[in-house]
């Protein structure tokens, strides 16, 4: 269901975008994103409160990350976007109508990059796997759908399209964590919760002060884990 609200979130927002979207100040998009980002931060800290495996917990988030930055997955997404956005400026080359063609490929492949490569599309869906929380799918659902009204205006109904990448990548991960589900303790189900927990609350941060935290370094902790749980 979070997967799904999200979907219909990006087309909603793409819709508004398409036909009002040039209409919304700047100021009123940036109240906007603010109150997302608070809210983001808090859903992140309620996440983390209910464990009693701090120090455990904090182990894995150093492996996960140490192991993430050794293989730089955050710059790794950065040129995995870079090459799709080429490809898509590829497929346009031979069109009639080659402004409007670009357009549409700018806006879902730039749509598809943001609203997939973060990590709040892959904690969000382990955590609605695993536990059948929705909440913080719900969230990116709405900070999704902002984002579309606002890349709507600029691009094009090429943003729209996105929701069917996200809807498919979201669902991978879900599926995953779904068919882990009966082989994992509560203790490895709630230790993968704080960690999702942390790195939503970083999300905020990074949205809310905008700064710079590498989190999608940080994505080989959730897995720990369950490494420990099959291995161990």
């Amino acid at each position: 269901m979070g997967n799904l609200i999200n979907f219909i979130a990006i087309i909603i927002g793409s819709l508004v975008g398409f036909f009002v979207g040039h209409k919304f100040k700047e100021e009123m998009k940036n109240i906007v994103m603010d109150c997302t980002g608070l809210f983001i931060i808090i859903v992140g800290i309620k996440s983390t409160i209910n464990s009693n495996r701090d120090i455990i917990v904090l182990i894995y988030l150093i492996i996960g990350s140490v192991i993430g930055q050794i293989i730089d997955i955050d710059l790794k997404l950065k040129k995995l976007g870079l090459f799709l956005e080429k490809k898509f400026s590829s497929l346009i080359k031979s069109s009639e109508d080659k402004e409007s063609e670009k357009s549409f490929a700018k806006g879902f492949s730039t749509a598809t990059i943001l609203f997939c490569t973060g990590a709040m599309a892959i904690v969000g869906s382990i955590d609605s796997g695993l536990t059948g929380n929705d909440t913080t799918l719900n969230i990116k659902a709405v900070l999704d759908g902002t984002i579309s009204i606002i890349m709507t205006s600029l691009y094009g109904i090429g943003v729209m399209f996105s929701a069917i990448s996200v809807f498919i990548y979201q669902g991978f991960f879900y599926l995953f964590a779904s068919y882990l589900k009966p082989y994992l303790t509560g203790n490895t189900i709630s230790d993968i919760n704080f960690l999702g927990g942390i790195m939503v609350m970083a999300i905020g941060i990074n949205l809310l002060l905008k700064k710079e935290i590498k989190i999608a370094n940080m994505l080989p902790a959730l897995f720990i884990p369950i490494v420990m749980e099959v291995f161990l």
